[in-house]
């Protein structure tokens, strides 16, 4: 028990240690296959290379550029002041007052004018020059200083609500000129005379209020500098993309600033500085990736009690395609060498294994493929196509049908995307090419690199099981020569297993090759069995019950010791310590009671006439424990009757759950039914007689 504790703790050393190394070996290979090839090139030179964009990144050049751009488009902004339109009207009400003053000045006492129309047009020229700095036109200022009255007083009233009106809003120079036409242009011609020396209303109003009025629009620097910085940051947060794939410079073309530029970005320019960004970015990327498949294959280690040595050879399997990938990829993201791990990982873990860890080996490849979609659609498809056929357990699957269906699957897959992506017949063509290359190398590799699996590993592989199947095998050699009522008995149990384990789902295969291997403890003292004793003596006679309990049920152990000198699959040990379970020999248990009470002694405990191994921990391990001892049953009772036979199956199965056998086997009462039943049509050939045949 202490030494079953220890080499647990041992286990959980061993693979966290190498899990840890795992890890850290991954960050490295991911991060230099991560790193895009530098090219030493600098402005103003003939490019050597056709250089691609391995990512899509920002284009920080053309984005500088467009958001400088879009600052400069920026308007001035230019509010209203009310100070300036004010200072306005009041000039245009002063102004009016003003020329209507010089106008009554020019009637005398007698209401006769005092200066001709000439001189009267000359003197307010020179007056409002002298008193407002404006220089009127000369028919402007000659119509304004002789029409009559009655048209002054129009003039003046439609110029000062033009100008309430205008100034309503903010103006500068240009919008006031067109304001003070558009709202000239609806003025009404009054006049009350024909002189055609005089100009029209509306353009005597143009005319003075062009030269009146300045703009009441003022510049606002700080709206006008936070407009073009917004529309500076507008730019910048929508950048211009420098997209996956796209070409950035061609053989023989010049190195232009912005190309440069472009360089920089995608960080394909030599430099001496270390990608910390990078490095952290894929040591947390790993790290889950890590603990997902960990975690995995911790639930299977309960699940399949796996070995520290089978750990380390699925490992391997993990970390290979990312080698390969590391120089691969370079060549063509889809020559990917991921179908190696689906293989081996199917094979022994089988379909949902290889499909999960191959899946996980996609996502630690992506980052040295620069994430490419196709290459997750391709690798998807054909994981899928490749576990289910490799991860058959019940048979061994055909090399040939797992390198033409993954191949073909590989190729199809290609051809689909690049059909949808609409990319040009090279493209499709390359892509197909490179992913049936890479599909079928992995495949073949990983069945080449099957038996090396199998040295380092110890796990139960279909391959490995259809070895053990065969009767050359020094084991099965051994109990066909010195124990052949042993050979026999496990021939049949394997022949119960198996149609058992095919009735319910199990791994028949283990099931099977389980069987033949489950007495061989037997081996170290076969007359001991009753089974192999010839000519009815039975060294049991010469024996005290404790000595014979402790030969019969030492049978587990000494099984587990010869398993473990021939390296059998750890499912197998397994079967060959569970298939009595902790079980008592009730033969040898009654007659320790009858002796007791004959003595007159203590009745003895059952737990010192039990076997010491463990109940069954799997299916097959329960199957073969229920085969066997009907099996050895119906031998011993020497029942040829199938109705006979099954009711010693229900009742054999009935005391295997009363002894709580089967707790942790997994087996369902419907799987229960389901053996029997199969037990049955196996017997029922079994008992099957003869036709007699005339002498």
């Amino acid at each position: 028990m202490r030494s079953t504790k220890k080499n647990q703790r041992l286990f959980k050393v061993i693979s966290i240690v190498a899990i840890i190394l795992l890890a850290a070996l991954m960050v490295a290979l991911v991060y230099i296959g991560s790193l895009p090839k530098k090219y030493d090139v600098f402005q103003g030179q003939a490019s050597e290379y056709d250089i691609t964009a391995p990512r899509s990144v920002k284009d920080t050049y053309e984005t500088e550029r467009r958001a400088i751009l879009a600052r400069t488009e920026v308007e001035p902004i230019y509010v209203i002041s009310e100070d300036v339109s004010e200072q306005n009207k009041k000039l245009v009400d002063e102004f009016f007052s003003y020329c209507e003053e010089l106008r009554k000045a020019n009637i005398d006492e007698n209401g006769m004018v005092i200066r001709n129309k000439k001189e009267m047009g000359d003197l307010l020229l020179r007056a409002v020059k002298e008193s407002y700095e404006i220089t009127l036109p000369e028919e402007t200022a000659y119509t304004l200083a002789n029409i009559s009255f009655v048209d002054f007083s129009y003039v003046s009233t439609q110029s000062k609500e033009i100008t309430d009106m205008i100034f309503m809003n903010a103006l500068d120079e240009q919008s006031l000129l067109v304001e003070i036409n558009n709202y000239a242009s609806y003025v009404k011609d009054s006049r009350t005379h024909e002189n055609t020396d005089y100009i029209s209303q509306d353009d005597l109003i143009t005319s003075l209020l062009s030269h009146l009025l300045k703009p009441n629009a003022v510049y606002d620097g700080n709206a006008t500098e936070n407009a073009r910085e917004s529309a500076y940051k507008n730019a910048i947060s929508e950048p211009v993309m420098i997209q996956k794939g796209a070409r950035i410079v061609s053989v023989g073309e010049t190195i232009t600033p912005h190309v440069y530029s472009q360089l920089q970005d995608l960080d394909l320019l030599p430099s001496n500085s270390f990608n910390f960004t990078l490095l952290i970015g894929i040591i947390v990327y790993i790290s889950i990736t890590v603990a997902a498949g960990a975690f995995y294959l911790t639930r299977l280690e309960k699940k399949n009690n796996y070995d520290s040595k089978t750990l380390i050879s699925l490992m391997i399997a993990f970390v290979v395609p990312l080698i390969t990938s590391r120089y691969l990829t370079s060549i063509s993201p889809l020559f990917s060498t991921i179908m190696f791990t689906t293989v081996i990982f199917a094979t022994y873990l089988g379909v949902q294994g290889g499909i999960t860890m191959s899946v996980l080996s996609l996502l630690v490849v992506l980052p040295m493929s620069s994430f490419n979609t196709e290459l997750i659609f391709v690798s998807i498809i054909t994981i899928f196509i490749c576990s289910v056929i490799a991860g058959q357990r019940n048979h061994k699957y055909n090399a040939a049908t797992l390198i033409i269906l993954t191949s073909i699957a590989a190729v199809f897959s290609s051809l689909g995307f690049n059909l949808v992506s609409q990319s040009s017949k090279t493209d499709t063509f390359n892509s197909a090419l490179w992913a049936v290359i890479g599909t079928a190398c992995s495949v073949v590799a990983a069945i080449g690199c099957e038996p090396l699996f199998e040295l380092i590993s110890n796990t139960a592989s279909p391959m490995r099981l259809l070895d053990l199947a065969q009767q050359s095998h020094p084991l099965q050699k051994r109990l066909f020569l010195e124990a052949p009522g042993t050979s026999q008995h496990s021939m049949m149990v394997a022949n119960l297993a198996d149609s058992a384990a095919e009735a319910i789902g199990a791994n028949a295969l283990l099931a099977k090759v389980g069987s033949y291997y489950h007495d061989i403890g037997k081996l170290e003292r076969p007359e001991y069995f009753t089974e192999n004793q010839m000519d009815g003596v039975n060294p049991h006679d010469k024996l005290s019950v404790e000595e014979s309990i402790a030969i019969i049920t030492s049978h587990p152990s000494d099984g587990l010791k010869l398993a473990k000198k021939y390296r059998l699959p750890l499912p197998i040990q397994s079967i060959i310590l569970e298939h009595h379970g902790t079980t008592c020999p009730g033969y040898f248990y009654l007659k320790a009671q009858k002796e007791a009470e004959a003595k007159g002694e203590p009745m003895p405990r059952k737990e010192d006439f039990s076997y010491k191994g463990s109940v069954p921990s799997s299916r097959e391990s329960a199957i073969i424990m229920i085969a066997d001892s009907c099996e050895a049953a119906i031998r011993s009772q020497g029942i040829h009757d199938v109705e006979e036979a099954e009711v010693l199956f229900r009742k054999i199965i009935k005391s295997k759950i009363e002894d709580d056998q089967l707790v942790n086997s997994g087996l369902s009462f419907d799987d229960l039914e389901r053996m029997i039943r199969a037990f049955i049509q196996v017997y029922a050939g079994f008992f099957h007689e003869r036709v007699k045949y005339p002498e």
